[in-house]
This record gives C-alpha cells, sequence and structure tokens, in this order.
C-alpha cells in the first residue's frame, strides 16, 4: 500500500453553509449562557446580601430591646451604658439626659427587670433605616413587692446604620 503525502500547496475545504450555520449557533448558545449564569450569580449574591442585611438589623434590634427592657438596680451604671451604646440620635440624646433619674429611681426601688424577645421581624426597611416589631416578655421586680410574671408588651424600634453598626434611632410600644 503505497502512502500519499498530503499536498502542501492545496487549499483547505471551504466550509459549507450548514457547518457555519451550526458553529455560530452554537457560539450565539454559548453567550447566552454565559450571559444567563452571570445574571443569576449576579442576582443571587444580592439576595445574600440583602438577607445579611436583614440580619443583621434585626439582631442589632433584638439586643437593643432586650437591653432595655434588662436593668439590675445592682449593676444600673453598666445597664445604662449598655443602652446609650446601642443608640444614636435623638433618642440617645433623651436616654442619656434622663439616665441619672433613671438610675436614681431603680436604684432606691431596687428595680430589677429581665427582658426576653420573643420574636422580631422588619416592618419596613429603606436604605440602612428599618422599623422592627419586636414581641418581648419582661420579668420585673422591686422593693415594693412587684411580682415576677412576665409581662407581654410589642415594641417598634427605628434602627439606623451608624459607623457600621444598626442602633436604635426610635423606640416605642405598640398598642
Amino acid at each position: 500500500m503505497v502512502e500519499v503525502a498530503p499536498d502542501e500547496d492545496a487549499a483547505p475545504e471551504p466550509r459549507t453553509p450548514a457547518v457555519t450555520a451550526g458553529v455560530a449557533i452554537l457560539s450565539v448558545l454559548a453567550l447566552a449562557f454565559l450571559a444567563v449564569s452571570g445574571y443569576f450569580g449576579y442576582t443571587h449574591r444580592q439576595a445574600e446580601q440583602e438577607a445579611q442585611q436583614r440580619s443583621e438589623i434585626v439582631d442589632a434590634a433584638r439586643q437593643g430591646v432586650v437591653n432595655l427592657t434588662t436593668m439590675d438596680f445592682e449593676r444600673a451604671d453598666e445597664d445604662v451604658q449598655k443602652v446609650l451604646d446601642g443608640s444614636a440620635g435623638e433618642f440617645r440624646d433623651e436616654f442619656e439626659a434622663r439616665s441619672k433619674d433613671l438610675i436614681a429611681v431603680m436604684q432606691e426601688a431596687r428595680v430589677k427587670s429581665v427582658g426576653e424577645v420573643r420574636q422580631a421581624a422588619i416592618e419596613r426597611q429603606d436604605g440602612d433605616s428599618a422599623d422592627v416589631l419586636v414581641a418581648v416578655a419582661q420579668k420585673v421586680s422591686n422593693a415594693g413587692g412587684a411580682a415576677e410574671e412576665p409581662r407581654g408588651q410589642r415594641m417598634r424600634v427605628t434602627m439606623q446604620l451608624e459607623d457600621g453598626t444598626y442602633k436604635i434611632v426610635k423606640a416605642g410600644f405598640v398598642q
């Protein structure tokens, strides 16, 4: 059997229109797949970031409400400082202005309270600010004989991002 060497001067065979169309279709499909994959990757990352932000907001609100509803006359200065550390704006200013009176009343009446958050959820969010509804049970005792039966309360706290941390800027009870 004799082998024939390919002719180096021979021109390559031209592509048929079917092959050219197939290559074009595969190229378009590959680009479409890449675009769709990129879009889904981007939206997934955005959703994860938003979920992380909501979690940070709710966690900060829960801790802030626990700090507001947990006070002990024996460590009143520390407990008040926790509230101040977790708050900002007018709320912080007003709480700080009334803190000395609050501490005096707590120590005189020997008040102890423990707050426990039962549920919390974001009611409204706008960028770095959110209103969070919080259901809390609080047990209070004092020298006057207040019983330690839990009292259920609902609060709305407005959280705002301040210096990289969500802090309470407004708080109130919900009827």
